[in-house]
């Protein structure tokens, strides 16, 4: 399900940034191509709560003819780091991080967990996964932990 949850929200990033108005977004038409396609309505709600989330804090509809609109960065690979990843998988890379859903921050994890996969290239269908991962993790609290205290106590279970 994951799976098809992550080429829902790589379809949403793609009309809003194809969309030069926030007026022009239909997310009604949108979710009904999708459902027409054999998505379920729960898969489109769990992407569309994913991408209002992730991207709510930003405009997320951009707009060409905005004047001093800063451009994301964009994390380059090393030549040493190019080897962890297709072609295909860096082109959709360089494409969340250049559309906002990735910073240079949350690229650091991706690089090391598809360094942690072997020898072998990491595929466009594996990055999503990872990436996936990558940004559930920090929508954790970082303060959270598992360990128990117990009263009294001064040791960690």
């Amino acid at each position: 399900m994951q799976k098809r949850v992550n080429k829902i929200i790589d379809f949403l990033l793609q009309e809003i940034s194809q969309s030069s108005e926030s007026v022009q977004f239909d997310l009604d038409s949108i979710s009904q191509r999708l459902l027409a396609e054999g998505y379920t309505e729960r898969e489109i709600d769990k992407a569309v709560k994913w991408v209002i989330m992730n991207l709510g804090n930003q405009e997320i509809l951009p707009h060409p003819k905005t004047v001093g609109k800063e451009t994301p960065s964009i994390r380059i690979l090393l030549p040493e780091e190019m080897r962890f990843f297709t072609k295909e998988a860096y082109g959709y890379l360089i494409q969340l991080q250049s559309l906002g859903v990735l910073n240079a921050l949350q690229i650091e994890p991706v690089i090391e967990r598809c360094f942690l996969m072997g020898g072998q290239a990491v595929d466009v269908e594996e990055l999503r996964s990872i990436i996936s991962q990558v940004l559930m993790e920090d929508r954790k609290d970082p303060s959270a932990t598992n360990s128990v205290f117990s009263p009294g106590n001064d040791k960690i279970n």
